[in-house]
């Protein structure tokens, strides 16, 4: 009796095991702090990265959401530490990011569709492949209310 109950113990673990592993894979956002304690969210949006290969180029993917009950415009720079624990920051004028999200929305740069093209990234502007990244952050994120019409 022993052995039925070890070899179906054995046999449920082997079978969960690998559906774990690839769900794991499948869903590979890692948290982008914002905050010095290292916090994703600041003032109601979450943000989150993801790195990843789109028509065989190497892309660091963004995803922000708002759970905030209005719009919000959010401003940014892309920056990249790399594995030398070095940051590569682009801060000129014409690399600042802006994008404006709807209230309780997602946001989130995808291979498949190009709605949000900001938020998506060649890593080869920064580093020369994927393999070289270590975090990505949205560099001096600004989160605005619009103005409202009188």
């Amino acid at each position: 009796m022993k052995k039925i109950i070890t070899t179906i113990i054995l046999l449920l673990t082997l079978i969960i095991s690998p559906t774990n592993r690839m769900n794991a894979q499948t869903n590979d956002w890692q948290p982008i702090y914002l905050l010095v304690t290292g916090a994703n969210t600041m003032e109601g949006v979450e943000a989150f990265f993801q790195l990843n290969t789109c028509n065989a180029e190497d892309i660091i993917y963004v995803k922000f959401i708002n759970h905030n009950e209005y719009l919000v415009q959010l401003e940014w720079f892309d920056a990249v530490f790399t594995q030398e624990l070095k940051w590569i920051n682009k801060e000129e004028a014409g690399d600042k990011k802006s994008i404006t999200l709807a209230a309780n929305a997602e946001a989130k740069g995808t291979c498949l569709n190009n709605a949000y093209p900001e938020l998506i990234i060649k890593v080869k502007d920064f580093v020369d492949g994927k393999k070289d990244v270590k975090r990505y952050s949205s560099s001096q994120l600004m989160i605005m209310m619009p103005l409202k019409e009188h």
